[in-house]
């Protein structure tokens, strides 16, 4: 009974800042010091040390400003590099070229944003991840000055180019995140930061879809460019004054760290030839994303990304060529700014499903979690995702492509809209987290494959949806997606009942996960 009072008791500080309380005087797996919970009795996963430097250990505060810089940098570099969707009809009267080939600029952002990951993950194992920001936001604004100013009919080919290097630089802040994720919050809070840095990486796209119809309706079409060079450049003040690293080494002592001032710190965390990045001890080398790419768990993982969001990519990408087609040939007659209206659909979509992650991200899994006697399983963070999307995305790309088929009315086409959005928005936070959980000390590894997955095949959209359209009509080739998409989900179903024997499947030095862990004690279930 002592033993359960003590663990009753929270700490004597703010528990807004969840504070941990010594809760099993047994230690942690032997270790011999004694286990930490939050102040409601959930067990801190990962345990942290007694050093105020490490980042589990920083106040709320601190995190969330942490997690809010790169999330606005990250919606910033995915809202960039595809500022110029709803202007395509327009840039392709300058270029001379239609508005499906005018659409290779937008496919080749998205080729930057999937593959670019690679590098950065790379770069950042060396010189820091707040480095690897920065730096690449800040050419990305040159990138984007040039693009704007290529206003002539022969520059095409060359504003195509500088979209694949505008998506290749602004995939930077959308490539680290999930390592800092991991690195600074416990594992009952990472539902709901993974919510909130993937839906600001997600928003990103939408922004700039939105912007860009309203720019091109009321101005000339380089705003929708210009815009993203003062933006890009507040970002690049935010990370500069106020991202720190969060790596930090818990097998080595503190009194070897050292100690910085502010200015200091700012020097050594954004110049090349410091030591500012710690390592965990684990083997890292720079073909981790590729070797991780090919694990079981992430080919399952990835092939539900791969094969559910590419429909989205191609709702998104396609819905302006739809929309501002001419009603003799089967579009809508749409202008850009009605364009830039019917987008709002989508940011209630965003909205329904952020407030569901920030509900469901955590509960869910932790409620699995206590029916299973407290302990924890990666897979239990697939549970929100199991019922409602296997449902829904089937329904919203059928009502879409009859919307198209049988030109019903333009509100359906954006319930369509808003329905696929609640499904793909909400989907992604949860496998990110999952893949991630199943490899902690490889997140940022993870998420380089999982990022590369989402889009790879929407990448290719441009380049068959005519054909498939052409073939079997818009009702047909949205609704062979939507069986496509119950195919994507029996893969999640398949990991929910079979994951822990998929993960063991791996290389040895991946499985490094927080599986088997007790994260209650005596306390009734609540959430933190």
């Amino acid at each position: 009974m002592a033993r359960a009072s003590e663990e009753k008791r929270p700490a004597s500080v703010d528990e807004s800042i969840e504070t941990p309380v010594i809760a099993d005087k047994a230690g942690a797996k032997g270790m011999g010091s004694p286990l930490k919970r939050a102040a409601n009795g959930i067990r801190l996963e990962p345990q942290p040390t007694d050093d105020p430097r490490d980042p589990l250990n920083w106040s709320l505060s601190r995190k969330i400003l942490t997690l809010g810089i790169v999330s606005f940098a990250a919606l910033i570099g995915l809202a960039q590099a595809l500022c110029n969707q709803a202007g395509i009809v327009v840039q392709g009267d300058v270029y001379g070229v239609s508005p499906t080939t005018m659409a290779n600029s937008v496919s080749a952002a998205i080729a930057g944003l999937a593959t670019g990951p690679f590098l950065w993950s790379a770069l950042a194992l060396k010189f820091g991840r707040s480095a690897v920001v920065f730096w690449a936001l800040l050419v990305n604004l040159g990138i984007n000055v040039w693009s704007a100013c290529m206003t002539h009919q022969d520059e095409y080919n060359a504003f195509v180019v500088s979209r694949w290097l505008g998506g290749t630089f602004g995939s930077a802040p959308s490539t680290i995140g999930a390592g800092i994720i991991l690195d600074v919050f416990y594992l009952h809070q990472r539902g709901r930061a993974f919510a909130c840095y993937t839906i600001a990486t997600l928003i990103g796209t939408q922004f700039g879809g939105t912007f860009s119809g309203y720019i091109t309706a009321t101005t000339t079409w380089t705003v929708q460019l210009w815009w993203t060079v003062g933006a890009l450049g507040l970002a690049c003040i935010l990370v500069f004054l106020f991202l720190e690293d969060t790596t930090y080494d818990r097998t080595s002592p503190p009194h070897k760290r050292v100690d910085r001032t502010y200015f200091q710190g700012r020097i050594a965390t954004f110049f090349p030839g410091t030591n500012i990045v710690e390592h965990d001890g684990k083997k890292h080398g720079y073909l981790d994303p590729f070797i991780i790419a090919v694990q079981p768990v992430t080919i399952l993982a990835g092939s539900f990304l791969l094969i559910t969001f590419a429909w989205s990519v191609a709702v998104t990408t396609l819905l302006s060529v739809f929309l501002q087609e001419p009603r003799s040939e089967g579009g809508y007659g749409f202008s850009p700014l009605a364009n830039a209206n019917l987008t709002f659909a989508a940011w209630i979509g965003i909205a329904l499903a952020e407030t569901y992650n920030l509900v469901c991200g955590d509960r869910l899994p932790l409620w699995r979690c206590r029916r299973n006697g407290g302990l924890w399983e990666p897979e239990y963070r697939l549970y929100p995702l199991l019922v409602p999307n296997l449902i829904f995305l089937p329904v919203a790309l059928g009502i879409f492509g009859a919307a198209l088929q049988y030109h019903l009315h333009y509100m359906v086409v954006a319930f369509a809209v808003a329905l696929q959005n609640v499904v793909e928005i909400s989907l992604v936070p949860v496998v990110f987290n999952y893949v991630c959980e199943g490899f902690t000390s490889y997140s940022q590894e993870v998420a380089t494959a999982l990022n590369f997955y989402r889009l790879i095949l929407g990448l290719t959209v441009t380049f068959y949806i005519d054909p498939w359209v052409a073939a079997v009509g818009p009702g047909w080739t949205f609704g062979m997606m939507a069986f496509l998409a119950i195919l994507g989900f029996s893969l999640t179903v398949l990991l929910a009942w079979k994951g822990p024997a998929i993960r063991r499947l791996s290389l040895r030095r991946f499985q490094v996960s927080e599986a088997g862990e007790a994260l209650f004690a005596d306390q009734p279930f609540s959430h933190a």
